[in-house]
């Protein structure tokens, strides 16, 4: 029985959902013979490659997503996740900038920027992590980890009433 892209790329959701990543894999990679640049497939891959570890094969699928289908929110949340957790801070910053001037926004990028900053943190860059703990709670003002990841920072600089103040 042949399947449409639609029910390939359900099925491979599905599997992927349950944990199957093999079946998964396979879905995707049947969806991207006929198709190489459908964004979901391409999304899904880079998705699948995270998950297993090899953050840097994902690349590629999150670029070629975004290329076909800018219009994504969780298409740049992943590709700039990606990039924070392979320490590419700059790059991930760059990509965040070009989100920002294509219009890009949602609640998703208030843990983008707190990952941001925890990456920048951990540079010993504490004024910039700080920085971007900041962009995150303008966007989730309740946001509790920002806060703490915040005070973290703030104690890191010994400005303890700060850190105080954000921890509470």
């Amino acid at each position: 029985m042949e399947l449409t892209l639609d029910q390939a790329l359900n099925n491979g959701i599905e599997a992927h959902k349950a944990g199957k990543v093999q079946e998964a894999d396979r879905y995707y990679t049947s969806i991207l013979i006929a198709e190489p640049k459908h964004p979901d497939a391409n999304h899904n891959m880079g998705v699948l490659a995270v998950g297993i570890g090899k953050i840097q094969q994902a690349l590629p699928f999150f670029k070629k997503a975004l290329e076909t289908n800018p219009g994504i929110d969780q298409f740049w949340l992943s590709y700039i996740n990606a990039l924070i957790k392979l320490n590419l801070v700059a790059d991930a910053k760059a990509v965040l900038d070009e989100a920002k001037s294509k219009g890009v926004k949602g609640d998703g990028f208030a843990d983008v920027y707190n990952n941001m900053g925890n990456a920048l943190k951990d540079q010993g860059k504490l004024d910039k992590a700080i920085e971007f703990y900041n962009k995150a709670l303008s966007l989730k003002p309740d946001y509790a980890q920002a806060y703490y990841n915040m005070g973290i920072a703030l104690q890191k600089q010994r400005k303890l009433e700060e850190a105080i103040e954000a921890y509470n």
